[in-house]
């Protein structure tokens, strides 16, 4: 049983957790345990209880990272807020009502999270530095530039500003250097709501375009001449389906994550678009994990090897 916004849902926690890809798991009883997925490490440290969700990453030297519930840990897997996590477990599962007053006065409505107005652009002048770990990913500088990509400081994280397809600051997220922790500002937009790169998409009036889940993997794109744009969670919502029916994007080529989860946002891309725009896909080598993970110069190689996704009258094969 989980506690989500002081509410008890039953939630299918080891049914969550075999989404995903993981180094040296292991199912015990009650617990489940495996490799931090937020450090790199050989030894399995990181341990998840199955009936709580509640999960202790014992070799983590950082008190926020240490330990935490499992709406936190969805949430990382999922590259999205707390918040959008949270409303995403209460829509699956439901909450075990003791009477309905008490949703009443607590449930927050998702109508919420359309009401956020747009952040003012002079937030990202605290981040006007630079850090040399974007441009060891093979980012340049200009790009850097171009998508206003900044450092936080304080806090040790490169900052990817989303912008809406009007091109208003929408939120900013932020990158540790140094592990793989993540996390947006408090007051932003969820980026469910939005799509990495639809600004750029409307300005070049690109009907072609790739899409991917994280912003590196975009930015990696741009730089090499090929529109792109990137979903920044781990599956393909409603408002970000409707972003790119209305675009100027005829020609969608799928260009997920080579792993478990970037296979299942393929599919599900694949099925809510299928029909609506012309669909292709890349096949990574199994080397890579994502098209910034590939060799420069074996980049154009991958992209030009695309399939088109065969559409059947009765839906995608």
């Amino acid at each position: 049983m989980t506690t989500i916004r002081c509410h008890k849902i039953d939630v299918d926690i080891a049914r969550e957790l075999q989404l995903y890809d993981w180094q040296r798991p292991r199912w015990m009883g009650e617990k489940f345990i495996a490799c931090s997925p937020f450090r790199s490490e050989r030894h399995p440290s990181f341990a998840v209880h199955l009936h709580t969700g509640v999960w202790i990453d014992s070799g983590s030297d950082d008190e926020e990272w240490k330990k935490g519930g499992f709406a936190k840990l969805l949430s990382w897997l999922r590259n999205e807020t707390i918040f959008e996590t949270e409303s995403y477990l209460i829509q699956e599962y439901g909450i075990l009502l003791k009477d309905i007053d008490s949703v009443q006065l607590s449930f927050r409505l998702p109508v919420e999270e359309t009401r956020l107005e747009p952040l003012p652009l002079e937030r990202l002048k605290e981040f006007r530095y630079r850090h040399p770990y974007l441009e060891q990913r093979g980012i340049q500088e200009p790009h850097q530039r171009a998508f206003q990509i900044g450092y936080d400081r304080k806090n040790r994280a490169i900052t990817f500003p989303w912008f809406d397809r009007n091109g208003a600051l929408v939120t900013i997220k932020f990158r540790s250097v140094n592990h793989k922790w993540f996390w947006y500002v408090s007051d932003g937009q969820p980026v469910k709501n939005h799509v990495y790169g639809m600004n750029r998409i409307y300005q070049a009036r690109a009907s072609r375009a790739h899409i991917v889940e994280s912003e590196i993997d975009a930015i990696t794109l741009w730089q090499i001449g090929q529109p792109a744009i990137a979903l920044g969670g781990a599956h393909l919502s409603t408002r970000q389906r409707e972003l790119i029916l209305q675009s100027p994007i005829q020609e969608l080529v799928v260009a997920t994550d080579n792993d478990r989860a970037g296979r299942r946002i393929a599919e599900s891309i694949i099925r809510q678009l299928g029909g609506y725009v012309r669909l292709q896909e890349i096949q990574l080598p199994d080397s890579a994990k994502d098209i910034n993970d590939v060799p420069v110069n074996e980049r154009m190689g991958v992209l030009d090897r695309t399939r088109e996704v065969p559409y059947w009258k009765d839906g995608y094969a």
